[in-house]
């Protein structure tokens, strides 16, 4: 199917509904824990959390997110585990970066390190080893946003800029679109009950459409009250934020937006870059 490439210029109020069924599109949604109800009145625009880099990492060795811990650098060993160690002293708090996990049918964890970085669109490979080099690398600005004078700041802290070591990385562009759903169980039973829906529904539309996108979940990417969350991560545009996702909306999402370029406001947190 041909899919229009414009910026997200066009905003529609409401999600169309689904043309046919799948087999999955009226599929009911569990029901959750009286402690764990889905808010369907707050407004989403604006409710996604903002930064500068999304880094999904594949390697880290968890088959299913029905097995990831609450927390995912509560994997020994993972790239998680070592990023949460050196993210405060390396990170620019000027450039917010967000790791997640991502399980991608297709996408293996390689020999090394696999991780997509976006909005560069880019997959990298390294050694958990060169982490340091990576994040100097790939997720500090070129140059630092002046910030106001600290009396208490270390005189020898790290600066914030980039240093460039493209010898310890294997580099290649993102050739396809890649939809993720939260589906982090442990961490919330929301996402964890409605992504196995979406997920088989996206999958059943993309190949009804014959669209080349791939589709897999994400580890915890905030606001499961407002499940399911799914991100929309174009090879030409900022990622597109959804947010109170059911099946039945999924045609209209692949309709409108991945198709046509359109935004469907009733569901939009926002773009998350």
């Amino acid at each position: 199917m041909f899919r229009r490439v414009r910026p997200y210029s066009t905003f529609i109020d409401k999600c169309p509904p689904p043309a046919y069924d799948t087999g999955c599109t009226y599929c009911k949604v569990p029901a959750f824990p009286p402690d764990k109800r889905l808010d369907a009145t707050t407004h989403l625009n604006g409710t996604a959390p903002s930064m500068w880099k999304h880094v999904l990492a594949f390697s880290h060795g968890v088959a299913t997110f029905d097995t990831m811990p609450p927390k995912i650098n509560l994997v020994p060993g993972s790239l998680a585990s070592e990023f949460e160690v050196l993210r405060r002293k390396m990170l620019s708090p000027q450039h917010p970066v967000t790791l997640s996990n991502a399980i991608v049918s297709g996408i293996d964890g390689g020999t090394h390190q696999k991780v997509f970085i976006y909005p560069d669109c880019i997959q990298v490979e390294f050694k958990l080893a060169n982490l340091p080099e990576f994040i100097q690398h790939y997720l500090l600005p070129v140059q630092e946003t002046e910030s106001v004078f600290n009396p208490f700041a270390s005189a020898n802290a790290t600066p914030h800029t980039k240093v460039e070591r493209p010898h310890l990385f294997q580099e290649t562009p993102i050739h396809k679109d890649l939809v993720l759903i939260c589906g982090h169980t442990q961490r919330d039973i929301r996402c964890g009950r409605i992504a196995p829906l979406l997920l088989q529904e996206f999958e059943r539309v993309l190949a009804h459409e014959k669209l080349d996108v791939d589709v897999g979940l994400v580890s915890h990417i905030g606001g499961h009250a407002y499940a399911g969350n799914v991100i929309y991560f174009s090879k030409h545009q900022p990622p597109v934020w959804y947010g109170r996702v059911f099946p039945e909306q999924v045609q209209g999402i692949v309709r409108e937006t991945i198709v046509e370029g359109r935004i469907i406001k009733e569901l939009y947190r926002g773009q998350t870059m």
